[in-house]
């Protein structure tokens, strides 16, 4: 056997993904500080549609997507990266770069709920089940028992509302990934998403204070854009074509963990109870949801 045969580059690549996007989290957070999150998000989906479309043109020669493509292509990108992209952003400003992790690894139920709406997939008994108990960790992480912030409440609930969109995201390409590559898919869906998200943050990003924005800030950024979005959302797409979106959505279990500890190390957040708890709620639901 070869070592090409031997390792599953895709599963790695998926890993790699999950860590990329835990580490955004706290990083994109500190960035906050001198940019509102609608500025920071509309400068860098400035950078991201010339950046991925380039790529993708030197490498296949092509950006081709038949007309009769276009709808499905167009609602990933308004809803798989418009919508996430808003809600994502909004809900991180007001909560926690942990609870954001931890809610974020909601995604396999939505791809589950998404599935079943879609008729692609069927959940057993055990599969409902495991959507229930995901759900309780969800309350868990929501009810805060010691300290009820209504903006906390509102970004996590912003931030189920982004994990939906990237469900979305995750399934309703999968006869696209059929006849096209998962770098065209991704370029051409993060162009469309890119109208949006431009459009809902131009005011914002004319009101910032330009001077006022660290290297820190701008280095956010660029890892934003380089590794948490063009990359990742390549080798997610990459997985989706190579291992299912029911497979893929399972990765982001391993979200919480990741998001938890770089939230600690990062920005200092505690890890606490309710997040262990909650944590732990969550990916046994999904594990049972996998299995069903």
């Amino acid at each position: 056997m070869t070592i090409r045969s031997k390792i599953p580059w895709s599963d790695l690549g998926l890993l790699t993904t999950i860590l990329f996007w835990a580490l955004n989290m706290p990083i994109v957070k500190t960035a906050f500080t001198t940019m509102d999150p609608l500025a920071f998000n509309t400068a860098r989906f400035l950078m991201v549609p010339p950046l991925i479309l380039s790529i993708v043109y030197l490498l296949e020669k092509s950006l081709y997507i038949a007309r009769k493509d276009w709808v499905t292509v167009g609602l990933i990108g308004l809803i798989g990266v418009g919508g996430y992209q808003y809600f994502f952003v909004l809900g991180l400003n007001l909560t926690n770069s942990s609870s954001a992790a931890l809610l974020a690894a909601t995604t396999p139920i939505w791809v589950a709920l998404w599935g079943q709406i879609r008729g692609s997939e069927k959940l057993s008994r055990i599969g409902w089940v495991g959507i229930l108990v995901s759900f309780g960790g969800v309350f868990v992480i929501l009810i805060d028992g010691r300290v009820m912030s209504v903006d906390a409440m509102t970004g996590d609930i912003l931030i189920l509302c982004s994990a939906i969109c990237w469900a979305y995201y995750t399934i309703a390409a999968k006869a696209l990934l059929k006849i096209y590559t998962p770098l065209r898919i991704t370029a051409i869906a993060l162009s469309v998403g890119a109208i949006p998200v431009l459009l809902l943050g131009a005011r914002q990003i004319t009101h910032v204070d330009w001077s006022a924005v660290r290297v820190q800030d701008w280095g956010a950024m660029g890892y934003s854009v380089i590794f948490s979005i063009t990359i990742a959302y390549i080798l997610w797409y990459n997985g989706v074509s190579k291992v299912g979106s029911t497979r893929t959505g399972i990765y982001m279990s391993l979200l919480p963990a990741c998001g938890v500890i770089s939230a600690y190390y990062i920005l200092g957040d505690p890890i606490t109870t309710r997040d262990i708890i909650g944590a732990a709620t969550i990916i046994t639901g999904l594990t049972l949801a996998r299995r069903g």
